[in-house]
């Protein structure tokens, strides 16, 4: 036998002789928990913006294409090295025989402990808001209304047409609302309708204005997000003192992950038993209310309708690969480590229960749609009565107000909310939801760094729960830079840079490592997965993981490098949403976050031995 052959051999007999590895109770927690790590956050907020900005119904041609090529093999192959291993993302390539490709493994931990550190913040901020709703039951009123106790509506401009800025009829002096028989005659700014301070010229034409309207609900929302909720700074280099609420709420976040967590799987399989299941019955019971909704249909055809000529564009497929990356979360070793516990007394395929949580994952993001949308189609309704600058058949008027991301979920649906029957309920209801997607997913990824740090030995004489601590405690101080005056900056860096080339390269390297190191290897592994599955790992399975998903992630790591605008930071760049400034020296940072899991991950494969040394 060759020396790798006997290393192989070895392998296996350390994992026969090892000591018993802690188990999911059942094969239901793995499921749930499977499901709860995929199914997060962007599958309410980001996937259905993408529907509709790339190419309406026609965007799931290209999704599932991705599914199909990328997201469903490469899920499957993570499974199936979890399972088959009994080993976290580092773990697994020693017993494999590839001491080496632990450096794959290395970048994969910290890109999740990367993702972590920041997604956690948003567990805080639904919090707060969840806390601030509660605490104003006694008014009777939400706290981002702009009916409020104590929020006066700031004097708002109008540029009306010069043949009817002179109408008696033209704005209700009496409420400062506009009449909605002249909306044709303004004139929009791009970022909607401007306060007197920030109004700009006159455009010729055009008469401005000055109002003082009693109702500007998109403006006291985005208010409560900015300047009580984030209490928000002028830029990432203006960091600010604490924010001491949203402290108060990051810290509870941690607790409570914490205690997600501190018994590993067997205390995060018990949990996911609410977690995973509770925002499904959430999210159906929004369902009926938002179809019930006035303009609602125009919500849903706005979401449906469909543009053929983005079909053919090359962002649309980027966009779509990067979705199924995001949205499974394969590539950063939470999907081996929940696999490597899968209960051994409990036979099963781990293909089809990879096959069946995707397909869980992909239908919540479509159906998550006819949700976002009727709301969205209720709210431009809404807000077209009071900002002559949105139409109640056109979505893309709100996007001043929030489309995606943490726009629509702290800014845009607490408006329609507040403006619905029973708007308390629907608040607390929602806030719920938020919370349970993003907790599942966030302790996914401590588990995985838990996982990684355990398999390793880094720290042998700690309990579970003293690893636990360490790992929530150490991510909780470094993330506390989150919660100053400037951490929304900071958050909307590390969200941008810190997964830009990590899951794209340990995916490639994952597939690599298994066809191309050892061809004994493959055969091993292909003997495992028949055994498991049932299923042949045949030549055309073996095509696709050697060569055509490395060939298609290196084009989309090209490509997606290629677009990002590497002078974005500079200080002429204004953001978030027309408010701040990022300073030019971001972009190092920014950079140093994206290549910091590479560089450890090579550093680590450099510095280890081979099986053959």
């Amino acid at each position: 036998l060759s020396t790798q052959s006997r290393y192989v051999l070895l392998a296996s007999e350390e994992m026969e002789v090892a000591p018993e590895r802690m188990q999911y109770a059942n094969k239901v927690e793995l499921l749930l928990s499977l499901v709860g790590y995929a199914v997060g956050l962007g599958n309410i907020w980001r996937f259905p913006y993408l529907v509709f900005t790339y190419g309406g119904g026609l965007f799931l041609i290209p999704y599932f294409v991705c599914l199909a090529l990328l997201g469903l093999p490469l899920f499957i192959l993570e499974m199936g090295l979890g399972q088959i291993y009994r080993q976290g993302t580092l773990g697994v390539w020693e017993k494999m025989g590839l001491p080496r490709f632990r450096g794959v493994g290395a970048a994969a931990c910290l890109g999740s402990f990367f993702v972590g550190l920041y997604y956690n913040v948003i567990l805080a901020w639904t919090i707060y808001y969840l806390g601030r709703t509660l605490g104003s039951l006694a008014d009777g009123i939400l706290p981002w209304s702009d009916h409020y106790p104590g929020y006066t509506c700031p004097d708002t401009v109008l540029f009306a047409s010069a043949g009817v800025a002179g109408a008696d009829d033209l704005v209700n002096v009496t409420t400062g609302l506009f009449n909605p028989a002249y909306q044709s005659e303004f004139w929009c700014p791009q970022q909607g309708i401007p306060t007197a301070a920030s109004a700009g010229d006159v455009p010729s034409g055009f008469v401005m204005r000055t109002v003082k309207p009693t109702s500007c609900p998109a403006r006291a929302a985005a208010e409560f997000w900015s300047s009580q909720a984030l209490k928000q700074s002028s830029g990432l280099d203006d960091l600010g003192s604490f924010n001491y609420p949203m402290l108060a709420s990051f810290a509870l976040a941690w607790v409570l992950v914490y205690f997600c967590v501190y018994k590993g799987v067997a205390s995060s399989g018990k949990v996911v038993y609410v977690t995973a299941i509770l925002p499904y019955i959430i999210l159906f019971i929004f369902f009926i209310r938002a179809i019930t909704l006035e303009n609602a249909f125009a919500g849903v055809a706005f979401y449906l309708q469909a543009d053929f000529s983005k079909l053919l564009t090359t962002e649309v497929w980027m966009r779509a690969a990067n979705q199924i990356f995001y949205s499974l979360g394969v590539g950063f070793g939470s999907i081996v480590a929940f696999a490597s516990y899968a209960p051994t007394r409990q036979k099963g395929n781990f293909a089809l229960d990879a096959t069946l949580v995707s397909v869980i994952n992909c239908g919540t993001s479509f159906f998550a749609g006819f949700v976002v949308f009727p709301i969205l189609g209720y709210l431009a309704h809404e807000l077209s009565k009071v900002n002559p600058c949105i139409q109640s058949d056109d979505l893309l008027d709100l996007k001043s107000v929030g489309l995606s991301g943490s726009g629509l979920a702290f800014v845009a649906f607490p408006i329609a909310i507040s403006r619905m029957p029973g708007s308390f309920i629907w608040a607390v209801l929602f806030f719920i939801m938020i919370f349970c997607l993003g907790i599942d997913s966030q302790f996914a990824m401590v588990e995985s760094v838990m996982t990684v740090l355990s398999d390793a030995k880094v720290a042998p004489s700690l309990s579970k729960p003293q690893l636990a601590g360490a790992v929530c405690g150490v991510s909780f101080l470094i993330g506390l830079i989150f919660v100053t005056r400037g951490g929304i900056y900071w958050f909307t860096l590390f969200d941008y840079y810190s997964c830009l080339a990590v899951m794209f390269l340990v995916c490639m390297l994952e597939c690599i490592g298994l066809t191309w190191a050892d061809h004994n290897i493959l055969r091993s592994f292909a003997g495992k997965f028949k055994e498991a599955t049932g299923w042949t790992f045949g030549v055309l399975t073996e095509v696709l993981y050697a060569y055509v998903i490395p060939i298609v992630l290196a084009v989309l790591l090209v490509m997606c490098l290629s677009t990002v605008d590497v002078m974005g930071a500079r200080g002429s760049k204004p953001y978030p949403e027309g408010t701040g400034y990022l300073p030019e020296w971001s972009i190092y940072v920014g950079w140093a976050l994206a290549l910091t899991p590479v560089a450890v991950g090579a550093v680590t494969f450099a510095m280890t031995p081979s099986a053959k040394d």
